[in-house]
């Protein structure tokens, strides 16, 4: 019988009203350094929205990677463990290979319209079952299985049968 393997992809959002000392960092640090960023593409402050930059500025798409260096070590101090990764009861908690770093909004003149993203992709999981939202998934060098509710955040980015 062949394994089914697939990586999942994890989005955390991070907006004004986030609770917790990470997300409140990430919000902080992302948004200065936004601001920073977007000078280059908005030298006489003409736009005031990422939205606005890079529909006349398509080079302003860059401020994702750019502004992502203002929360690298934050991210690294999470030990490559997803926040809130956890299984349905909490036992096993979901590991990330990388990660990537999303201006979901953003204004340089109304921080409170800042929104970001953080996704998390996982190793490759094993998947041994759909069952209903659930996905029945295991470590490739185990036989322990745990289970994982799907929602809105989660979306599998990879998936690959073996034989």
């Amino acid at each position: 019988m062949g394994k089914t393997m697939i990586k999942l992809a994890i989005r955390q959002v991070i907006h004004a009203s986030s609770e917790g000392v990470f997300a409140k960092h990430i919000f902080h640090d992302s948004y200065a350094e936004f601001l920073l960023q977007s000078q280059v593409y908005n030298p006489d402050g003409a736009f005031s929205t990422f939205a606005e930059m890079v529909e006349h500025q398509p080079k302003a798409n860059s401020l994702h990677y750019k502004t992502g260096f203002a929360v690298g070590l934050y991210i690294q101090s999470l030990a490559n463990l997803v926040p809130g990764g956890w299984d349905t009861l909490g036992n096993t908690r979901l590991l990330f290979e990388r990660h990537q770093f999303k201006i979901i909004s953003s204004s340089i003149h109304d921080r409170q319209q800042h929104k970001v993203a953080i996704l998390y992709y996982t190793a490759p999981l094993r998947l041994h079952r759909v069952i209903g939202d659930y996905l029945l998934l295991g470590f490739n060098d185990t036989n322990d299985t745990f289970t994982l509710k799907l929602n809105d955040d989660i979306s599998v980015c990879n998936y690959s049968e073996e034989s």
